[in-house]
């Protein structure tokens, strides 16, 4: 059996608690930055009437409902 002392143990403890709450800090940012993203891409600003609205059709050129203009699909933020 491998001897380890009580200040290894715990010191071995305290490092795999951290590197586990690290790991799932990573695995939850990459998740929400992964969701933002999808749901920026959803998000369309009308550049005539200046209105903001949701839309989930892959179409890259969308109507807008308040003046009826074409938009193109933005792929950079606006919000």
């Amino acid at each position: 059996m491998i001897q380890i002392t009580l200040s290894w143990f715990v010191c071995l403890y305290l490092v795999l608690s951290l590197v586990g709450i690290l790991i799932l800090w990573i695995g939850y940012e990459m998740i929400r930055k992964h969701h933002a993203n999808t749901i920026a891409r959803d998000r369309i600003f009308c550049r005539i009437c200046g209105t903001r609205h949701t839309d989930t059709s892959t179409a890259d050129l969308l109507v807008c409902p308040v003046c009826g203009s074409k938009n193109e699909r933005a792929t950079g933020g606006y919000f």
